[in-house]
Parts: C-alpha cells; structure tokens; sequence
C-alpha cells in the first residue's frame, strides 16, 4: 500500500490514467462515429436529419455508450500504459532496480476501481437521464409517442378458444400489479368461428391476484343494451404478476440509485424482478470487472520487450479479457432465466478473472 503513494506509485497511476484515456478516446470517437451513421441510416427518408442534429441525438447516448465498452477501455488503457513503459525502457529499469512486478497491479487496479465508483456514482445516472431524454427526441421526430408516456399505459391480452380479453389500462406507479382506469373488452366466437366484440368491462381498478382479477367500480357495457354499475368483480386469467413487470422500463434506463427503490416496491407486489436484481449487481460489480480487466491487462503485458513474444502475451491478454466479458453475458442469460442467482451471475465473471490474473502471475513471477 506505501508504494501507492511513493512518487514511483503515483508515476505508474498517472500513466495508467493516461492509457485509459489514450484507449477511452479512441474507442469513444469510433462508437460516437459509428452511431451518427446509424443515426441517420435508421431516420432514413422518414424524417429530414442534419448532421448535427444526429450528433446532438448521440451526444445523448454517449454516456450509456461508454459505460458499455468501460471493461474494454480499461483492458486496453492498461496494456497501453505498460508497453509504453516498456518501448521506453522504463520497465525494464524499474524491473532492474528490484521494482516486483506485483506492484505494478496496484495503480493499475486503483485506477479501475476509481473509474468504476466514478461510474456507478455519475456517468450511470447521467446516462439513464440522458438516454430517457434520447427517446423522447427520438420520438418527437417521428412523430411518436414518448417512452415515458408509453411505460404508463398498459395493453395486455388473455383468454383460449372460448374467449378473448384485452385489457387497456394506466399503471400504479407504487404497484406494478394494479391498474388504474381499466378497460377490460371481451371478445367472443360466434357461430362462424369468428370473435366478436361481445362486452366491455370499465373498472377504476383492476389488482391482479392468483389465477384472476379484482375489479373495483365496475361499469359494464354490451353492444346495444344499458350501462350496468357494479361495485366489484373478479375476471379469470393466467397472466402472471411478471407478466406486468415486464411492460415496465427496460433495466437498462434505470440508474443505479433507482434500482433499490424499484425492486423494492416490486418484491412488495409479489412480484419477482429477476431482471432488474441481475442489473443492480451486475452494477455492483462493475468496478470488480474493471479491475479484472486491469489485473488481466497488466498481467500480459509485463513481459520485456527484449524477450519476445511481447505480441502473442498481448493477444492472449485480450482473448482473456473477452472471454470474461462474454461469460458474463451467459451468466446473465441464465440469470434471466432464474437457473443462477442473479448475485452468482453478477459477481462469478469478474472475480474469476481477477484470481485467474492473479494466478497467472504468481505462475510467471514465482515460479
């Protein structure tokens, strides 16, 4: 920990920020480039887009871009860092001088830990506003209803063979499982096969329980007959509580502060938000897989220069740093199907490439 902050401790982190920023830039400026051209691919003859105006639109993606490619970035700022010291000969001198190479694990995974609390604690919140803004500018051009207006109403659909019900409703924002000023039109097979509107049920709210609805001040209409009143009404169905949760905003356009609250309210629905738990610790762990990714980059390029096969160690480098990311994403994916918790999908990836790092140098520095 003293070399952290001896003057050679604070040299290698100011180096290693400065590869992460050499990488942070190149990458970014590809990403920015990429998606102005696919901003005025996907608006196309629809709408009249000017160059700057899809600038301005991924301008507001930016921050959620980056946040995605951060694990790369780092990879890459690290190995950055440490091949200029070793074209420099600088790392072949602090090596001489009796400098381990363990310690130069230290400002590189500071630095990784830094840029990830700076992430969680920002650029993520940043990104979902920005994002949200992104979509109702979007929407606006085309002429479309914004997202925050859509994620408020809700259109689902039930029923078999013998009846067909869809249900037009606006969200509780403190339950995901009640639905307020519902429309609930039932349809029904006449002689021909054919479904036929047959009676619309119009309630101020609608809780789904088990296996039906509770409908509460309930009007019903039939197709030429007088509106009846009711006080209350059950309706059977096979929509399950997850099948709400999952009209809601994606996981992705809700920050790391919002999260908590969100899963919170929907546990205390009965609803289980599997999706949204793997979101919250797979940013909880983001700043663990920035440091594997900083241990897995320094680890293969600390090879001298003067020994060869430095290229090869850096390939292998970077084939470890995507084969954790991408296990992450399998993780996820078995997460979102409740095989794995989301807890052991989250945090397995990273932690495994960082002792796996680790591990690796133990091997070559000691044998």
């Amino acid at each position: 920990m003293r070399f952290l902050f001896s003057q050679m401790g604070r040299y290698l982190l100011f180096q290693t920020l400065a590869g992460i920023g050499i990488a942070l830039g190149a990458v970014g400026a590809v990403i920015l480039l990429v998606d102005v051209v696919e901003q005025l691919r996907t608006f196309g003859d629809r709408v009249e887009l000017s160059l700057f105006e899809a600038m301005g639109l991924t301008a507001l993606k930016a921050p959620m871009l980056l946040e995605q490619t951060l694990p790369f970035v780092v990879l890459a700022g690290v190995m950055i860092a440490i091949v200029r010291l070793n074209r420099r000969s600088e790392l072949i001198a602090l090596r001489a001088s009796g400098v381990s190479a363990w310690r130069f694990l230290g400002p590189a995974i500071m630095a990784a830990l830094s840029l990830g609390v700076l992430t969680l604690a920002a650029l993520n919140p940043l990104g979902a506003v920005l994002y949200e803004r992104f979509e109702a500018d979007k929407a606006a051009l085309l002429g479309e209803t914004p997202t925050a207006e859509q994620s408020a109403s809700v259109w689902l659909r039930q029923g078999d063979s013998a009846q067909q019900v869809v249900i037009q409703a606006t969200r509780s924002s403190s339950d995901p499982s009640k639905l307020e000023q519902a429309n609930f039109l039932v349809f029904e097979p006449r002689a021909d096969g054919v479904f036929r509107f047959a009676r619309r049920y119009e309630a101020a709210t609608a809780d789904l329980n088990p296996g039906f609805w509770q409908l509460r001040g309930v009007r019903e209409s039939q197709p030429g007959g007088e509106p009846t009143a009711l006080d209350a009404l059950s309706l059977e169905t096979k929509i399950q509580r997850n099948a709400l949760l999952d009209t809601l905003a994606p996981p992705a356009s809700l920050s790391f502060w919002q999260l908590p609250r969100f899963i919170a309210d929907a546990r205390a629905a009965g609803v289980a938000p599997y999706r949204y738990e793997l979101e919250w610790h797979n940013l909880l762990a983001l700043p663990a897989l920035l440091a594997a990714m900083a241990a897995l980059g320094a680890v293969f390029s600390l090879r001298l220069q003067r020994l060869g096969g430095l290229a090869s160690w850096t390939m292998i480098g970077v084939a470890a740093g995507f084969a954790v990311f991408f296990s992450g994403q399998l993780a996820a994916a078995f997460a979102a199907t409740q095989v794995v918790p989301p807890a052991v999908a989250a945090w397995s990836p990273p932690l495994t490439g960082f002792f796996g790092a680790l591990a690796v140098l133990a091997f070559v520095e000691d044998g």
